[in-house]
């Protein structure tokens, strides 16, 4: 009887079955073909990926982030803390990268199912989350940086608040696993970069959605009510919780009670401060000009301590800005510039260096008041330059240059055969990459050690490459596939919507609410992508140019879904309005 049960069961779902074989099978062949890929080793980003691997070995050492420095807070800890877990694991770390995306992408689809029914459709977005190519360019997968885990977490995310807005009416039990999924991938998302506010207005939007979804269904407050709005705040407590352990980390080990520099500390009060102070002339993408830093030195004895050092600073930096030897410096560079002067200045601990941008923000501030300096108005984040309204017009051209960019994978670029460094004097930061990763890099051909012999990593390199090359041409060629159809796919997903967001509004007119829940998904995926987009955008218009994939990566995955499942609804409501005609 019960194998009879089985075999029944096995043929009632054979094609769920067969959808699943499906899954699982490309899965395992795009980790074949990012199997044994290259590492590339950026030793000259010592503020980035080099400080990733300091901050990872310093972890795997037992002694939290290492010694202070001037950049040891400025960036979220997550992806040094995964780093070291890899390492510990001996795990490599493009194969753990590629799995956890490719897990994303499943869960993902699993949030969605229940608005594609389709096994065909099912299985075409599956493909096109799967070998999108910004996981396999080489900014962002080979690059040993925290942007390759953006691209998973915000499919986590999206996905995880979708399923549980689809399953509101499910029992808690049923719920619980995408609330952890929630609760995971989101403190890990926000605790990764310092701009992941751009998904807050998904989260707010669809807990909302969700929220009023249930009163009106439920009509009254009952256990159920409470207790399922209860649960949609679960993944905040998490994140406040993740937020205050790194907070007390950091005061165990460096004095003071603080998640990040830049956003949660006296830094982020001295930086408002500056950029309210009213430059005597407007420049580009320059809010803290030179007459300003003088001027704020004449009036601020704190501030007046470091301004040597400040410029200094600011004059390297002002050599790589878009006006390089106009003796400015754009407001991508000016708090690295300010945090170095400040460091250096002798405030070498975090107590210190507190102290320091506390008093510069209160004398600023101070002075502003008296009049002694005019004030303007400046932006909600201590790290946004102030608005001006002459930015408008760059401003809509950058968004534009944005949304192009992503849908035509410009900047995308598959390689193996890069080497990661040709300076002999970095080789063996090259190595503790390779060492903390566990994965390979590419040395140049004439590479030599410290004693003039041809360096040992070199012996099979050649093979090695050669042994890539087919999946190198594979991945080149589905990133000709998406390069071909992306702006075509983007178009049609955006008429998709705009018909659906029409016909809603038709029917909402009517008092027909069937098809609303599909307009909120569309919405959000949307809302997130918009936010993301308009963030690079103003900050590429107001501080130093940000259209770059490494930037822009959760964008990726997520213009996709929204355009892929837009286009299937417009495909079910055609096919359905052809059965009615008929």
């Amino acid at each position: 009887m019960k194998k009879i049960n089985i075999i029944e069961k096995i043929k009632e779902h054979k094609k769920l079955i067969y959808v699943i074989l499906i899954i699982i099978i490309l899965a395992i062949i795009k980790q074949l073909l990012l199997y044994n890929y290259p590492i590339m080793a950026f030793i000259g980003a010592t503020s980035d990926d080099v400080l990733m691997v300091k901050l990872a070995k310093n972890i795997l050492s037992g002694n939290w982030l290492g010694k202070y420095n001037y950049n040891t807070l400025m960036k979220g800890p997550v992806f040094p803390m995964i780093l070291a877990l890899l390492k510990q694991m001996n795990l490599s770390y493009i194969g753990s990268i590629t799995f956890l995306y490719t897990i994303s992408c499943i869960i993902f689809m699993i949030a969605i199912r229940k608005k594609v029914k389709n096994n065909i459709w099912f299985i075409i977005i599956y493909v096109a989350l799967l070998f999108n190519p910004i996981m396999y360019t080489k900014e962002i997968l080979q690059r040993v940086y925290r942007n390759s885990l953006i691209p998973s977490f915000a499919l986590l995310i999206i996905g995880s608040y979708i399923a549980i807005f689809l399953r509101r009416d499910k029992k808690i039990r049923y719920l619980i696993p995408w609330i952890i999924i929630q609760s995971i991938s989101l403190s890990a998302f926000y605790y990764t970069r310092e701009d992941s506010m751009w998904i807050v207005p998904f989260i707010i939007f669809m807990t909302i959605c969700t929220i009023i979804a249930k009163v009106i269904k439920e009509k009254k407050i009952n256990f159920e009510l409470i207790s399922k709005t209860f649960i949609l705040f679960i993944p905040i407590i998490t994140l406040m919780i993740f937020g205050n352990w790194i907070a007390n980390q950091n005061l165990k080990y460096y004095g003071l009670k603080t998640k990040n520099v830049l956003t949660d500390s006296s830094f982020s009060d001295a930086m408002r401060a500056m950029y309210t102070v009213r430059p005597m002339k407007y420049i580009d993408a320059v809010s803290i000009t030179t007459e300003k830093i003088d001027r704020m030195a004449s009036v601020s004895k704190s501030f007046n301590a470091i301004t040597p050092k400040l410029k200094e600073y600011a004059s390297n930096y002002g050599a790589i800005d878009r006006n390089p030897g106009d003796g400015e410096i754009e407001d991508g560079w000016i708090l690295w510039a300010l945090r170095s002067a400040v460091f250096d200045s002798g405030c070498d601990t975090l107590l210190k260096e507190d102290e320091a941008y506390r008093k510069i923000a209160i004398e600023l501030n101070q002075a502003m008041e008296d009049g002694l300096l005019e004030k303007e108005i400046s932006m909600p984040s201590a790290m946004m330059s102030p608005f001006r309204a002459s930015y408008i017009p760059t401003l809509i051209k950058s968004f534009i240059k944005s949304v192009i960019y992503i849908s035509s994978y410009d900047g995308i670029v598959v390689t193996s055969t890069d080497a990661s460094e040709t300076d002999p004097k970095y080789f063996e930061g090259v190595k503790e990459f390779e060492d903390i990763t566990n994965d390979r890099a590419i040395f140049p051909d004439n590479a030599v050690d410290n004693n003039g012999n041809k360096l040992s990593e070199l012996e099979g390199q050649q093979e090695y490459i050669n042994s890539l090359n087919m999946q190198t041409n594979i991945l080149k060629i589905l990133q000709k596939i998406y390069t071909f159809t992306g702006i075509p796919l983007l178009i049609l997903g955006l008429i998709s919507y705009i018909i659906i967001t029409v016909l809603n509004i038709k029917k909402l007119l009517k008092r027909n609410y069937e098809d609303l829940e599909d307009w909120i998904i569309f919405s959000g995926i949307l809302g997130a992508i918009f936010t993301l987009i308009f963030g690079i955008a103003y900050n590429h218009t107001a501080t130093v140019y940000s259209i770059v994939c490494l930037y822009l990566c959760g964008a990726y995955p997520l213009y996709v879904a929204f355009s892929n499942i837009c286009m299937y609804n417009m495909f079910e409501k055609i096919k359905c309005r052809r059965k009615i005609n008929k």
